[in-house]
């Protein structure tokens, strides 16, 4: 197995990309770089793939990724993946596209635990009366990208 990081300067904050092999493992946002760049072509692409999402340039993420959670988890990410760019999902029916109707909190806690921040657009996901919840990131982070796909956030509370 061999292990690649790189780092991405973007508008909101230090991004860590972590690849193995040919998969992307996991994208963070860290406060400052804690290891050696060992760039490899999978996470090159993903640091590209990630800096045209912040121009304005990309809408989608065409990456391998191998995310290690529990089967809960991973069926949340997976559901994730597909809310497209520019809308978004309340934890409440995201529970129910998982199976888990009364599930909510659980799905919230599982897009916490999202090992690939913005490729994994756990952002998207918001309360059933469109204010924000939360971000692992930082609620000035999920803000940000949620402007960036044409929101604006007003009294606390999302507007297209």
């Amino acid at each position: 197995m061999k292990i690649s990081i790189g780092y991405l300067l973007s508008p909101i904050g230090l991004i860590k990309i972590v690849g193995q092999d040919d998969s992307i493992v996991s994208v963070e946002f860290v406060s400052h770089q804690d290891e050696e760049e060992i760039i490899c072509p999978v996470v090159k692409e993903a640091i590209l793939q990630l800096e045209e999402y912040f121009e304005g340039k990309r809408t989608t993420f065409e990456l391998k990724l191998r995310l290690e959670g529990t089967e809960f988890q991973k069926r949340v990410w997976n559901e994730l993946n597909n809310i497209p760019f520019g809308s978004v999902i309340s934890y409440k029916e995201l529970a129910k596209k998982v199976g888990t109707p009364q599930g909510a909190r659980a799905v919230g806690n599982a897009a916490k635990k999202n090992p690939a921040v913005i490729i994994v657009p756990c952002h998207r996901v918001v309360k059933s009366d469109l204010s924000l919840g939360g971000f692992s990131g930082g609620l000035e982070k999920k803000i940000w990208l949620l402007s960036h796909e044409g929101w604006k956030i007003e009294n606390g509370l999302l507007r297209k």
